[in-house]
């Protein structure tokens, strides 16, 4: 994650970022993926949607696309964040989710 943290203190903004490798490895994104019977297969899943998820974290940081790095790789992906498998998701929520909890108006 040191070089994703590298990224965010050179990226030019008005108000500068403070941050620590704790600070992003707190509060992270947590994605739920199909079931896998093995953390090969779900790494392999996560790995066939790098490119995607590395425009996303990017685009919660900075939307502008011209301060994203260019040549993103899958082992640019690997070496700015950590990815961690989670077999188990228990949802304590009374409510249930509606499609329109997931239109993009509700998302950001």
């Amino acid at each position: 994650m040191k070089p994703f943290l590298d990224w965010l203190a050179e990226v030019p903004d008005p108000e500068p970022l403070e941050l620590t490798l704790g600070d992003l490895r707190h509060d992270c994104t947590a994605l739920l993926i199909p079931d896998f019977d093995d953390e090969a297969d779900a790494l392999g899943y996560i790995y066939a949607s790098f490119e995607e998820l590395f425009e996303m974290e990017l685009d919660a940081w900075y939307n502008d696309e011209s301060l994203w790095p260019a040549d993103r790789t899958l082992e640019m992906f690997e070496e700015w964040f950590d990815i961690e498998i989670h077999s188990m998701v228990t949802d304590m929520a009374e409510d249930e989710f509606t499609a329109e909890d997931f239109d993009d108006d509700n998302l950001h």
